[in-house]
């Protein structure tokens, strides 16, 4: 019997493949059977995610900053031409974004939105030209449940997943005669390194009394992509998953 989580065959762009969420679901994607092309910023941090996956070599590193929104075309093309069609994409870059709404001055907000918003959509958009992501693909963006509740230093964060949540209706309906289905996962607190930073800064433990299963771990939201990734969920499009252990 197949396992339905199974991504055999599949080609997988990933990007902020460097850590958290992202390296979790580049570890997981591989596990799964997936060929993987890895993007972030540091080429280090990239080729430790590389070593932890299964078959380090069918993998493939593209160091690249997802700031540069104008330069994603080359990026989409260099893992098309490496490892051919994709079938995927999880947009996992991120960047720590708490500030204060009287520091929000546009030149940070536009940061922030690059990153998570700007980024996505261009990545789909690149992704949906010819030849560049087979029939039936799977493209996933990181939200956050901040993009409904957000909370005090979360105005440009918290507006900027909200443009990612935007974003999967449209591009799903456009993208559905190929039967390319598009969806975002909203997350609450996840461990990674940049929750850690977070809490740290906050120095409020009472922000973990919000969340009724406690801090969600890497691989089991990383699970979620995979499970949108996969061949399990061919009619679950335009959608925004949560995954928010009662927050």
């Amino acid at each position: 019997m197949t396992c339905p989580m199974s991504l055999a065959g599949k080609h997988i762009l990933i990007t902020g493949a460097s850590s958290g969420i992202g390296r979790q679901c580049a570890v997981q994607a591989s596990r799964l059977g997936a060929r993987v092309s890895l993007a972030a910023r540091d080429r280090r941090r990239l080729e430790e995610t590389r070593a932890a996956m299964e078959d380090p070599g069918a993998h493939r590193c593209f160091p690249f900053d997802l700031e540069r929104t104008g330069e994603i075309r080359g990026l989409v093309e260099a893992a098309v031409e490496e490892g051919g069609p994709l079938d995927g994409l999880c947009h996992g870059a991120g960047m720590a974004a708490g500030r204060p709404l009287r520091d929000c001055r546009p030149e940070f907000v536009q940061r922030v939105f690059r990153v998570h918003a700007f980024a996505f959509l261009e990545l789909v958009r690149c992704l949906s030209l010819g030849g560049r992501l087979r029939d039936g693909a799977s493209l996933v963006g990181v939200s956050s449940v901040a993009a409904q509740r957000g909370g005090v230093s979360q105005a440009a964060y918290a507006a900027a997943k909200a443009a990612v949540n935007g974003l999967v209706a449209p591009a799903a309906l456009e993208l559905a005669p190929r039967r390319i289905r598009v969806n975002a996962v909203a997350y609450a607190m996840v461990d990674t390194p940049m929750f850690r930073e977070f809490m740290e800064a906050s120095g409020d433990p009472r922000l973990l009394e919000r969340q009724a299963l406690g801090v969600i771990d890497a691989a089991s939201a990383a699970n979620a992509v995979m499970f949108l990734l996969g061949d399990a969920c061919p009619f679950i499009t335009g959608a925004v998953l949560p995954v928010y252990a009662g927050y």
